[in-house]
């Protein structure tokens, strides 16, 4: 492939130079032109004398080589005490912690050093970790993972549910690192530090909540020994892939045959980490309501305490004084027909009913029938543009029902289909085929989470929700390269217009809409 990447890795150099830089050049002469080498661990040692001609420029380094930063106190002396990032001619020092992107997109999360109580040229901590997260997804709505994370420390417990694994002792791993891991879902993970080599049979991490847009991607861990080392075990890896937003999903999901169990369990690395100080914040947004009712806490043998709904407070119900009714296009008797706040498109709209309904499942039969008719003329207001509508629904930390309707072009709609499934599949969800003589109520319950999405052609998907939903998943699918193109648009709030702008769009769909709108029979 053209994009594909060649990249070497090797573990602790701990001097030796010229073993390293000579097996480079002898692989590159074998296998062809490397992109560049990445070591992790320990690359400066006792006597690094051998470095010397590298940097006087009386020898070459074969190949762009970029090294993490210092593991120890005693090492900080070897690098440059400003933030210089060449070291010599073709040798670049990463330092604490960052992401490497390089022109075909390959992109490599990095951390430096090895965990400790304070933040310094050495030592890292849970703020760090986490910074690095935030860097990875910072201005990526549809952050999918990394291609490799780079670590001097192994993250612990990693040999846990291996089949295959050997007697090991790790002396420095650490929790941070496998938290890390399971947050960014790297293909492959390069450590070193422990002097021995290790590689973990694959695993997939889980999904782990509403706003994970990771795939579920397989991680290979390598632990490589040092270089040069008297057991001869392996200390370079050659590695040649395409970077991972290039790859197709079916071909990210796919089930190899020696699979293992996640070795890290998240919520007791949250534990362990932040104490239980770090709690997820979900915000309230109108027409994406994520907060759902919440029962009362109780003691183990106490009754639920049952909660009675305000229906004045709803942000749906048309009576309830929180409705912003600057977003309604047409009002019909049962339901109404409303522009979404933060829409992908300026014709993304919401289907609602009037009165408080939890969900489509659960209404009378006028409601059900009114749906459809604001289904039929959308149908033919979208068709005036060559376009075809898009109709799904989240039962789903929500309190009152919202049919959203978003138009795709009509040539995008056979790819509607396999991109939910594929979409579905990389957050460990599956999509059930509603059969042409079944009908939604048939195969789910109304007092049970679900997601259903109708497709232009008349196909229904839909699964029960059982743990966790990515909230946004429909838009997740809707908004990418092969459907609508605006990644940056996975997230309502990215989206949202001023209150100005958003009654002006409302007076123009408004007058747009009147010609299909049933409302005026």
């Amino acid at each position: 492939m053209s994009n594909q990447q060649k990249i070497l890795f090797c573990g602790d150099v701990e001097g030796q130079f010229e073993a390293l830089f000579t097996r480079v050049a002898r692989i590159s002469e074998k296998q062809g032109k490397f992109d560049c080498l990445f070591c992790v661990g320990n690359f400066f040692g006792i006597n690094n004398k051998e470095f010397g001609p590298y940097l006087r420029g009386e020898k070459k380094v074969p190949i762009a080589t970029y090294i993490l930063g210092p593991n120890s106190l005693d090492q900080v002396k070897f690098y440059p005490k400003d933030d210089a990032f060449e070291l010599c001619e073709n040798v670049f020092c990463l330092r604490s912690k960052g992401v490497y992107n390089d022109i075909k997109g390959f992109r490599i999360a990095y951390l430096s050093g090895i965990a400790g109580k304070e933040s310094n040229d050495y030592e890292y901590t849970a703020k760090d970790v986490t910074e690095l997260y935030d860097m990875c997804v910072r201005g990526n709505p549809c952050f999918r993972g990394v291609d490799v994370l780079l670590t001097s420390q192994w993250p612990a417990d990693v040999t846990r549910n291996d089949p295959k694994q050997v007697k090991l002792t790790v002396n420095t791993s650490t929790e941070l690192v496998s938290w890390l891991v399971m947050k960014l879902k790297p293909r492959y993970h390069v450590s070193g530090l422990e002097g021995v080599y290790y590689e973990r049979s694959p695993f997939r991490a889980p999904n782990l909540g509403d706003h994970d847009t990771t795939i579920n991607l397989v991680t290979r861990f390598v632990g490589l020994a040092r270089v040069k080392n008297p057991k001869k075990e392996k200390w370079i890896y050659a590695l040649g892939l395409p970077p991972l937003d290039t790859m197709k999903l079916h071909t990210l999901l796919q089930k190899t045959t020696d699979e293992t169990d996640c070795p890290f369990d998240f919520a007791e690395l949250e534990q362990k980490i932040f104490n239980n100080k770090k709690k997820s914040q979900t915000p309230c947004q109108y027409f994406y309501d994520t907060s759902a009712p919440v029962e009362g806490q109780a003691g183990p043998r106490a009754k639920k305490m049952k909660i009675e709904f305000d229906q004045s407070k709803c942000w749906f119900c048309l009576a309830s004084p929180s409705v912003e009714k600057h977003l309604i296009i047409t009002v019909a008797s049962s339901t109404y027909l409303a522009l979404a706040k933060g829409g992908i498109v300026d014709e993304h709209f919401l289907i609602c009913p009037i009165q408080h309904y939890q969900n489509s499942l659960g209404q009378p039969q006028e409601v059900a029938q009114e749906i459809e008719k604001f289904k039929q003329a959308l149908r033919k207001f979208y068709a005036r543009n060559g376009q075809v509508p898009v109709f799904f629904e989240r039962n789903y930390k929500t309190s009152h029902m919202q049919l959203q309707v978003v138009p795709v072009p009509k040539e995008v709609a056979k790819e509607l289909k396999a991109s939910f499934i594929d979409e579905a599949g990389a957050h460990g969800l599956k999509l059930e085929l509603l059969g042409s003589n079944s009908r939604l109520d048939q195969v789910l319950q109304a007092n049970v989470p679900y997601f259903t999405v109708e497709l232009p052609d008349g196909v229904v998907l839909y699964t029960k929700i059982k743990g966790v939903f990515p909230l946004n998943f429909a838009r997740e699918v809707l908004v990418t390269a092969p459907i609508l193109n605006c990644p940056l648009k996975v997230d309502w709030r990215s989206s949202v217009l001023g209150k100005d702008c958003e009654k002006e769009l409302v007076e123009k769909l408004r007058a747009d809409f009147e010609p299909f709108d049933f409302t005026n029979d």
